[in-house]
């Protein structure tokens, strides 16, 4: 009776005489890609070669009381009343211009700049939207329309000048300040409501006016006001600089429409 470990090499041996045996597989031979046939480069002769003339479009020659295409393409304006309703036109319109009607939701109303330039005409914000201001008192956003103020007014919580600086040396963590730099606000707003009562807080936003000669600008109440310059353009010194200019109030009359117009000479 054989051992263990001698059955394990006679069954070694047994496997390598009979692999020797065997003829060898002969490995394949790797493929090549086909290579596509390259394109012939143009002689000189061809590259100068004019090309083919191009054939022109036959011209439409309408006869007497027949309308060309472009004519088909154009609509009468009572057409274009009838494929586009009042409020669904094909063209935008221009809030700004000054054919563009009033809104309806439009207040009469006197703003006061803090430079002291006061302008009269017909305010409103854009879609009738309410007015957001935080009510410092309860510490919420309440939302007002223009309809339920009789007064706004700004006052300057903070007037501050900031400084440019730069860092001392390179890898230096040391700032170096510099004469120049911008001013900055911080504003507080007052909505005093129809009813007498007053709102204090922060407000943004834009509104626009239209004037009574018919132009339409837009106006701003901001909470916070920077006077900083765009990249690239260099900050002065701050006594080069003019103050910000915002505006200090909004006082909804309609008394300036009562005076009688200046007359002409």
């Amino acid at each position: 009776m054989c051992k263990p470990w001698l059955a394990l090499v006679c069954a070694a041996l047994s496997a390598a005489i009979a692999a020797e045996g065997e003829e060898p597989k002969p490995k394949p031979k790797p493929t090549r890609p086909k290579e596509e046939p390259a394109l012939p480069t143009p002689t000189d002769e061809e590259v100068d070669k004019p090309s083919k003339p191009g054939v022109p479009r036959p011209i439409e020659i309408p006869t007497k009381g027949e309308a060309t295409a472009a004519d088909k393409e154009k609509v009468a304006p009572a057409d274009k009343e009838k494929a586009y309703p009042a409020g669904q036109g094909a063209s935008h319109v221009n809030p700004f211009g000054e054919k563009a009607k009033l809104p309806k939701y439009a207040r009469p109303a006197r703003i006061t700049y803090s430079d002291k330039k006061v302008v009269e005409g017909f305010v409103w914000h854009r879609g009738d939207a309410p007015a957001r201001i935080f009510n410092r008192a309860k510490r919420a956003h309440e939302d007002y329309f223009l309809s339920d103020l009789k007064r706004i007014d700004v006052t300057p919580e903070s007037e501050n000048f900031e400084r440019d600086w730069r860092w001392k040396n390179q890898g230096s963590s040391e700032k170096v300040y510099l004469d120049t730099g911008y001013f900055w606000n911080q504003y507080i707003t007052t909505f005093t409501l129809t009813s007498g009562e007053k709102v204090a807080g922060d407000c943004s936003g834009q509104f626009y006016i239209q004037l009574l000669d018919g132009k339409r600008e837009s106006w701003f109440l901001y909470k916070r006001q920077s006077g900083r310059e765009l990249p690239g353009v260099p900050h002065k010194k701050r006594e080069e600089l003019q103050p910000l200019v915002y505006v200090k109030s909004v006082e909804f009359t309609d008394d300036f429409l009562k005076r009688p117009a200046d007359k002409k000479e």
